[in-house]
């Protein structure tokens, strides 16, 4: 059974209850002149660097929180190499009088370490998968595999891929260079701001009514913006459902591990293998790395996609496209990183305690962040990620950022620079995540930050219920 929700989660139910716009399929549409995440970010630290007011709620990173990862990490991570490296993992030595200290490979990749990631998610069964240097790098190789399964099936162009209500940003311009577009599930009652099967069935409707092949389908679990997961079963369906219309799905499970109950009960692959049937779970990969256990610049990314025996051909097809892409820019991760994502999932606590005072920090700011909003009654979706999405409304649903002539702000460029030109709060606004008219009335929040952070966002948030009841 699920637990009860908190009351900023509630109100959140309540605004999507009646956000008519969210509630339907949407093709993304980029908005000019938009800065990206990236650029968000170095606003932050150009204003910091200025010496001007500044709380950073833009692109969190797992350092943010300002705690260490464990300190037994380090010799567990050595030990995992020499273990590594006896079984048969050469590729993974020490060396002495090179740069890097580790043997040259031109095209790496390390099976071990790929076994140990599979399983890490309960997969028990048989996979292709591979290693990239970053997320950004294996979304681009899994989708040029969709690519290449939809022209063998010789489907038409335009192609489209089907995402969460709400998605990323960075989906975007992915997207745009393989002339894909994205298609946002509608938001469904009961089902928060994530994905669910009901939205997938009427996206896959409207795709079919607009002229699109849908040749994939990308949840994010936990979510990227709002931090709502999946159920077990709610993903088994929404899988079937996929497969019902041949229809692949490519889990990204990047922010799992964040979540309390652990990565393999966050995406319960298990479950999917249980309860789906061979070729249904021939269609079902997932995108997992080590960007938001430890580091955004140093981790690997992987595409680890099912392969149940007699129904190999999908995986096969397309991890094989991927590797193409990897040969022809080079993708391929450096050792260490690889040695790092077997550690973390392999230290004997648990990954969670392999994270040490640095889960520990996000976990508690987490908890700040949904006492904040639970208090003043924000609406916010924040799960187990650490994002979260609150609507900027008062309990009647009004918008609480307006111009100067009261009216509320409905442009996307106008609430970041509102935030941060009145607060000092450098924010992802909603209309970067979803084109839904709605959306302008969200803001993403992270709790990558100290409990500080979350008092300052705690104290904006206060300042625009006042003024708007003022």
């Amino acid at each position: 059974m699920n637990a009860p929700l908190s009351p900023s989660a509630q109100a959140m139910e309540r605004f999507v209850a009646r956000a008519t716009g969210l509630r339907e399929p949407r093709v993304s549409v980029p908005v000019p002149g938009l800065p990206t995440l990236p650029d968000l970010k170095k606003l932050a630290r150009d204003r910091r660097a200025a010496g001007l007011p500044v709380i950073d709620q833009s692109a969190g990173d797992i350092d943010d929180v300002g705690q260490p990862l464990a300190p037994e990490l380090a010799a567990w991570i050595e030990e995992t190499r020499d273990r590594l490296v006896a079984a048969g993992a050469t590729e993974l030595r020490r060396t002495k009088g090179d740069a890097y200290g580790y043997p040259g490979n031109y095209q790496q990749q390390y099976p071990a370490v790929l076994n140990i990631l599979a399983r890490s998610w309960g997969i028990a069964g048989p996979t292709q998968a591979l290693h990239t240097l970053s997320g950004r790098a294996v979304l681009d190789c899994a989708f040029r595999g969709l690519i290449a399964l939809a022209k063998s099936k010789k489907q038409a162009a335009p192609y489209a891929i089907i995402l969460d209500p709400l998605a990323w940003s960075g989906y975007q311009p992915l997207a745009a260079d393989l002339d894909l577009e994205l298609i946002h599930m509608p938001a469904v009652p009961g089902h928060g701001l994530a994905g669910s099967a009901e939205g997938l069935a009427a996206a896959l409707e409207f795709a079919k009514g607009s002229g699109y092949a849908v040749i994939g389908v990308v949840p994010v679990v936990p979510s990227n913006p709002s931090g709502v997961g999946m159920t077990g079963p709610e993903l088994v369906k929404l899988a079937e459902t996929a497969a019902a219309a041949r229809v692949p799905v490519v889990i990204d499970a990047f922010y799992s591990p964040l979540d309390p109950r652990g990565h393999a009960a966050c995406v319960p692959m298990a479950e999917l293998e249980a309860k789906l049937a061979p070729e249904a779970l021939a269609y079902v990969g997932l995108v997992v790395g080590e960007t938001k256990v430890a580091s955004s610049q140093n981790k690997t990314a992987s595409l680890i996609w099912c392969a149940p025996a007699g129904h190999e051909a999908v995986a096969k097809l397309v991890v094989g496209q991927a590797n193409e892409r990897l040969k022809t820019c080079n993708l391929y991760p450096r050792p260490q990183e690889a040695v790092v994502a077997a550690a973390l999932h392999t230290f004997p606590a648990g990954l969670h305690a392999a994270m040490g005072p640095r889960y520990l920090a996000l976990r508690d700011a987490r908890d700040a962040m949904r006492g904040v909003c639970d208090k003043l009654g924000i609406p916010l979706s924040i799960g187990g990620s650490f994002y979260g999405t609150a609507a900027l409304v008062d309990g009647d649903g009004h918008s609480l950022l307006k111009d100067e002539h009261g009216r509320p702000l409905t442009d996307a460029k106008a609430v970041i620079s509102a935030l941060v030109a009145r607060y000092g709060l450098v924010g992802a606004p909603g209309g970067m995540f979803s084109p839904a008219p709605e959306a302008t009335l969200l803001v993403r929040l992270t709790a990558a930050v100290t409990l500080a952070d979350v008092e300052r966002v705690g104290h904006i948030l206060e300042q625009l219920l006042e003024q708007a009841r003022g």
